[in-house]
């Protein structure tokens, strides 16, 4: 295992169970004051999972996260959303239905929650991951851990979302107040 040093980027995703109930969440942190582009890449993780949030409301479909998300990394920011990862529903398991796309459909059938409605008290953890490079993926012989195929950095933010009447309410937003920045 190698040693962390100033400018390496460490991403976390944790669940967590308690009683009978899942939590998942994941945030990216700079080791040392990260250099520009860095910078923008955690900042955009960050806004683009903001942005994102705000269209899990009812009356709008989970494409509406992706249109959302898409536009600002990728049209706005120029970094690429790494695809055939994504959110997933989630609660007395870790995955669920939907599965919640970061990029709109290329196709039909691609994606076939895209136009599934929003509907209040459905739990969702939505999860931009992007990368400065490649959106491709590579991977050891293991499952796990999944590697940008262009070895590039990237970041991955994740938040729990509950669906309300009145839209999304972010159970993980304490995330917001941490630092992302690791002095070593």
């Amino acid at each position: 295992t190698a040693k962390l040093k100033p400018g390496d980027v460490l991403k976390i995703d944790i669940g967590v169970s308690y009683r009978g109930w899942i939590g998942d969440a994941a945030w990216t942190y700079s080791f040392g004051e990260p250099q520009p582009e860095v910078r923008k890449l955690l900042d955009t993780g960050i806004e683009s999972l903001r942005r994102g949030i705000e269209k899990l409301r009812p009356g709008l479909t989970y494409k509406s996260w992706a249109d959302t998300v898409q536009q600002y990394v990728e049209q706005e920011q120029g970094f690429h959303l790494v695809r055939g990862l994504g959110g997933h529903g989630y609660g007395r398991k870790l995955h669920t239905p939907p599965f919640i796309s970061n990029v709109r459909p290329e196709y039909p059938g691609e994606w076939p929650d895209a136009d599934r409605p929003c509907e209040p008290g459905v739990l969702v953890a939505v999860e931009p991951m992007i990368a400065i490079g490649t959106p491709n993926t590579a991977q050891s012989a293991r499952t796990w851990p999944i590697f940008t195929a262009d070895g590039s950095l990237s970041s991955h933010h994740e938040h729990d979302v509950l669906i309300t009447e009145d839209g999304p309410r972010v159970l993980t937003e304490g995330l917001y107040d941490l630092p992302d920045v690791v002095e070593c």
